[in-house]
């Protein structure tokens, strides 16, 4: 009887885990696109693709303390054009830099992660409060006329 117990402990263990794995890479792919030219990239016989434009949006589309979602041509990941100040543009990653979940849109001035409660401050990706520790990655974002042009992640 206590042999049949284990097993059956161990056996909800085991399932418990392996839900625990599935729904956290499930939360960490939000956000992403699996068919980007980085993907296809990997690809024999590819070829590297001609340099264009990143993408845009309307800066109209992009309130003071507001954002619009753009996605990263490189890696599929979406980026928040971030005005957190009259006519300043900032582009901020999605993917929290704790383990790689996407974060909530800017809210209250803050980036939120639900995996884990990281808060980012949204004008600069500065980490307000952890697990993580560094900040999200930034994007150059260029104004030219009425569109916002998304440029390369900065290093």
């Amino acid at each position: 009887m206590r042999r049949r117990a284990l097993l059956d402990g161990g056996i909800a263990a085991v399932a418990l885990g392996g839900a625990g794995l599935l729904s956290g890479s499930l939360t960490a792919g939000l956000g992403r696109d699996e068919n980007t030219p980085a993907a296809a990239a990997g690809t024999p016989g590819a070829t590297s693709p001609v340099p264009q434009a990143g993408p845009s949006v309307a800066a109209a589309q992009v309130p003071v303390g507001g954002s619009a979602t753009v996605k990263d041509p490189a890696s599929g990941d979406a980026v928040y054009i971030v005005q957190p100040a009259a006519g300043q543009y900032a582009g901020l990653s999605s993917v929290c830099t704790h383990s790689g979940c996407a974060v909530n849109p800017p809210k209250d001035g803050q980036l939120y992660c639900p995996c884990h409660g990281s808060k980012f401050d949204a004008a600069t990706g500065a980490v307000i409060t952890g697990p993580a520790v560094k900040p999200l990655p930034k994007y150059t974002v260029t104004k030219n006329g009425d569109q916002l042009e998304l440029g390369p992640q900065q290093s």
